[in-house]
C-alpha cells in the first residue's frame, strides 16, 4: 500500500503551479508578439516582446528539465524500493511453502507408544493443536504476501503512468526548444530591422541639422540682400522697445492649434537619435489661415527643402518669424504685411497630422515660439 501512495505523490508533484504559471506567460507573451506584429509595431516594441518571450521560454524548458530529471532520480529509488521488496517477498513465499510442508509433515507424525503414556494423549492434542496455529498463521501470511504481490503489479502500472509522463515531458521539451530556435531566429531579424531603421533615423537627422543651418544661413542672406547700400547689412539685435519684447507672452497665434513638437532638442523615443528644432510644430486643421502675430515684410515666400511652402518675415526690429509646410501661400517676397495678415494656410506636418512649423528668431537666434504666444 505504502508503494501506492508514493506512486500517487509523485503524480502530483509532476503538476507543480510554477509550470501552469509559465505556461500561461508563454501563452500570454506569444499573443502579445502575433498582436504587435499585426498592427505593425516598431520593431523595438516587437524585440521587447520576444525578449520577454524567450526567458519566459527558456525558464519554462529549464523548469521542464528539473522537473524530469526529479521524476526520473524518484522512479530510480523507488525501482530499487521494489526490487528488494519483491526480492524479500519472493524469499518468504519460498520458506513458508518449506515450512507448511515441514508443519503438516509433523502434524501427521505421532508414535502409538506416545499415545499411550501418562499424559501422552493430552500432550499429543496440544502440540496438534499449536501445529494447527502455526499452519494457519504461515497461511495467512501467505495469503497477505500474495496481497502484496497484487499491490506491487498496480505499482508496476503506475510507475509505466510515470514512465509515458517522462516521455511526455520530454516531447515538450523539445517543443519548446525548437520555439527557442525558432524565435531567436525571428529576434536576430528584428534587430538587422532595428539596426537599418537607426542608420536611417540617423541619416535623416543629419540631413535636419544640415537643413537647419542652411535656412539660418538663409535668413543672414536675405538680411544681407535686403539690406545693399544700408550701413548695417548685419541682422540688429532687438532692444527692449521692440513689439516683440513689449508684447511678450501676449502675441496671437498663427493658427490655433496642438503643438506636437517642441523647441529644443528632442531625443527619438525607439531610435535614440538627437535632432535640433529651431521652433514648433502646430497641428490644426487642413487649409486654416496662418497669420502674422506683427507687422513686417517678407522676406521668402517659396518652397524651401523639406518644410516645403515657406514664408519668412523681417518684422524691421532684430525679430524673424518662419512658416513651413504650408498648403499655400497668401504672399510673396517684398509684400508688407500687418498684424493678423494672413501669409498662407496650413498644410501637412512630417507625421501625416495637418499644421504649419513656425520659428522666432532674435538677432538671428531662434528662441522658443512659446514665450512670445499668449
Amino acid at each position: 500500500m505504502c508503494f501506492l501512495l508514493l506512486a500517487s505523490s509523485l503524480v502530483l508533484a509532476t503538476s507543480p503551479a510554477s509550470l501552469d504559471s509559465l505556461n500561461s506567460r508563454l501563452v500570454r507573451t506569444q499573443n502579445l508578439i502575433e498582436e504587435l506584429e499585426r498592427r505593425e509595431a516598431t520593431a523595438v516594441e516587437i524585440l521587447v516582446a520576444l525578449h520577454e518571450h524567450l526567458q519566459t521560454a527558456r525558464s519554462y524548458y529549464n523548469r521542464l528539465a528539473e522537473r524530469e530529471a526529479e521524476i526520473m532520480q524518484q522512479l530510480a529509488d523507488v525501482r530499487a524500493s521494489y526490487d528488494r521488496q519483491d526480492s524479500v517477498r519472493q524469499m518468504l513465499i519460498e520458506e513458508l511453502g518449506d515450512y507448511l510442508l515441514f508443519l503438516y509433515a509433523h502434524r501427521r507424525y505421532v508414535r502409538p507408544a506416545k499415545l499411550f503414556d501418562e499424559s501422552g494423549l493430552d500432550r499429543s492434542i496440544r502440540r496438534q493443536a499449536y501445529l494447527d496455529f502455526l499452519a494457519e498463521k504461515a497461511a495467512r501470511e501467505v495469503v497477505r504476501l500474495s496481497q502484496s504481490s497484487d499491490s506491487l503489479s498496480r505499482y508496476e502500472d503506475s510507475l509505466q503512468v510515470l514512465h509515458r509522463d517522462v516521455r511526455g515531458l520530454r516531447q515538450q521539451m523539445a517543443e519548446i526548444q525548437e520555439r527557442i530556435y525558432r524565435q531567436e531566429e525571428r529576434q536576430a531579424s528584428y534587430r538587422q530591422q532595428l539596426s537599418n531603421e537607426i542608420a536611417e533615423a540617423e541619416e535623416r537627422a543629419s540631413v535636419m541639422e544640415a537643413e537647419r543651418r542652411r535656412l539660418s544661413a538663409l535668413v543672414a542672406q536675405l538680411r544681407v540682400s535686403s539690406s545693399e547700400g544700408s550701413q548695417s547689412p548685419s541682422i540688429p539685435r532687438p532692444g527692449s522697445d521692440s513689439f516683440f519684447e513689449q508684447n511678450r507672452g501676449m502675441l496671437r497665434w498663427p493658427s490655433r492649434g496642438e503643438v506636437v513638437r517642441g523647441f529644443g532638442i528632442e531625443v527619438h523615443p525607439v531610435y535614440g537619435t538627437e535632432t535640433v528644432s529651431d521652433g514648433i510644430q502646430v497641428a490644426t486643421e487642413m487649409g486654416a489661415s496662418v497669420e502674422s502675430p506683427a507687422d513686417g515684410e517678407v522676406m521668402y515666400a517659396d518652397q524651401y527643402m523639406s518644410l516645403g511652402n515657406t514664408v519668412i518675415v523681417d518684422h524691421q526690429d532684430g525679430f524673424y518669424t518662419i512658416y513651413g509646410y504650408l498648403g499655400s501661400l497668401s504672399v510673396s517676397a517684398g509684400d508688407k504685411v500687418t498684424k493678423g495678415r494672413p501669409v498662407g494656410t496650413t498644410g501637412s506636418l512630417p507625421s501625416g497630422r495637418a499644421g504649419y512649423h513656425f520659428q522666432v528668431r532674435r538677432g538671428g537666434e531662434p528662441v522658443n515660439p512659446l514665450s512670445y504666444l499668449e
